[in-house]
């Protein structure tokens, strides 16, 4: 007796290499390359734990994209996807309607089912028979839980003043309470959720207030079931501490430079009663390699021609300005895409520009604040602190400048009546809805 899943997270479909950068035909090679491996391998149960998407709005294409290979996924086996921080549910909500057949298809049959919800009534649980037809693979999904919006709702009064990492903890043990009633001898449990587990490695392109001190998960709260499929960060690993089976499955292409040493792959998981899982990670090659060159230009023209077809970032060190930089690097790398070209002089204060670098390429406020406060004596976890509260007061409206955005334009011109020509009501609502959820993170 064998149950076998196939675990896969963190695709962050519309991701952009700087800020003009498409990757779209390396997306839809690697998920053309994940449906393959999956395959061959004939899951009993297909996860995605998270982040489907890169922003809250992604494009059509995206959508259709994300939409085909869940389609084609859901032919092999049954799929659960886990919505991550990235992800809105109001597109997830799209992409299932897209899914069930226009909603004809009632949602217990879907062949991919989508976690949305924290609530304790909505969280999904939900049963997938092994090939074998003697074990039961069980799965309990868990969405990323906000911290500004956490919806669950707590019946002992000191939870409205615990701390994130409580909460999560007493939502997780009410996930595998609800998982493990009625637990049968050959019921396999499957914990999938989108969190930072304390101890996992990140790789720095994961939103840094996501992955601080103050979000982190204890890897021994996490609930005891057979395996437990983790979303989140990027690097596939596995969780050590949890007492049992819990990986990263990681994502699918380098995401930025903070993972060029990264390989990327999908995770085969093979679990039977009572004995170790067996845990395969198989490697993803679609994706072009990210290379990061540092040096002189002398230096970085011995390693060029090893680089070869890749995204490509470099620091280097000049003597004087040149305004011919740019053209000497891709002179070097031909069959390279140089995305960002950072020229440092040895003495100087502040870094050397390129003439041609666009002022919106420049450092932002974010990360001149966390370069600065270190020198004043706060780091470690006064430092998270700091920019968290930062971030919060970004995230709030400014009340001097009520200037509707588009979406409110849209909505003033619905209530009113006019300039509707060619403007689908339901299109407005779903923009809406879209536009609030962006609010509330």
């Amino acid at each position: 007796m064998m149950g076998r899943i196939f675990h896969t997270s963190d695709w962050h479909l519309g991701r952009q290499i700087g800020r003009h950068h498409r990757r779209d035909s390396e997306f839809d090679a690697v998920l053309a390359e994940i449906v393959e491996i999956a395959a061959d391998f004939a899951p009993d149960l297909i996860v995605h734990s998270g982040d489907l998407f890169d922003g809250f709005r992604p494009t059509l294409d995206d959508v259709r994209r994300a939409a085909l290979a869940l389609r084609r996924l859901g032919d092999i086996a049954p799929v659960v996807v886990v919505a991550g921080n990235h992800d809105t549910a109001s597109v997830l909500w799209h992409v299932e309607f897209m899914l069930s057949d226009m909603g004809t298809r009632p949602r217990e049959q879907a062949r991919v089912r989508f976690a949305t919800s924290t609530r304790p009534d909505e969280l999904l649980l939900a049963d997938y028979p092994a090939a074998d037809g003697e074990l039961t693979l069980r799965v309990g999904a868990l969405p990323y839980l906000h911290p500004n919006r956490f919806g669950y709702e707590f019946t002992n009064p000191a939870m409205a003043t615990a701390t994130y990492a409580q909460r999560v903890r007493a939502v997780q043990a009410d996930v595998y309470r609800r998982l493990a009633t009625g637990r049968g001898p050959h019921d396999l449990l499957i914990f999938a959720a989108h969190l930072f587990v304390e101890g996992a490695i990140p790789s720095h392109t994961e939103r840094k207030i996501t992955v601080s001190s103050d979000y982190a998960v204890v890897a021994s709260a996490l609930p005891g079931v057979d395996y437990g499929a983790l979303g989140h960060i990027h690097k596939p690993q596995r969780v050590d501490g949890a007492g049992f089976p819990a990986h990263y499955a990681g994502s699918p292409l380098q995401l930025d430079f903070g993972e060029t040493r990264d390989t990327k792959s999908v995770t085969l998981v093979e679990l039977a009663p009572g004995a170790p899982p067996r845990v395969e990670l198989v490697p993803l090659t679609s994706g072009r390699r990210l290379v990061r060159l540092a040096g002189t230009l002398e230096e970085i023209a011995q390693e060029a021609p090893r680089v070869g077809d890749a995204w490509v970032k470099v620091v280097v060190t000049i003597d004087a300005p040149t305004h011919t930089l740019a053209e000497t690097l891709a002179a070097m790398l031909p069959q390279a895409t140089i995305v960002d070209i950072d020229p440092i002089r040895p003495g100087s204060v502040s870094r050397v520009l390129d003439p041609e670098t666009p002022t919106e390429e420049l450092p932002g406020v974010e990360d001149l604040l966390r370069d600065y406060l270190p020198g004043r004596g706060v780091t470690g976890l006064a430092l998270d602190h700091a920019m968290a509260t930062f971030a919060r007061l970004q995230a709030e409206p400014d009340p001097h400048d009520p200037a509707p955005c588009c979406e409110e334009t849209l909505l003033t011109a619905a209530i009113s009546g006019h300039g509707l020509q060619g403007i689908d009501r339901s299109d407005l609502l779903v923009s809406a809805d879209a536009t609030a959820e962006e609010a509330a993170r």
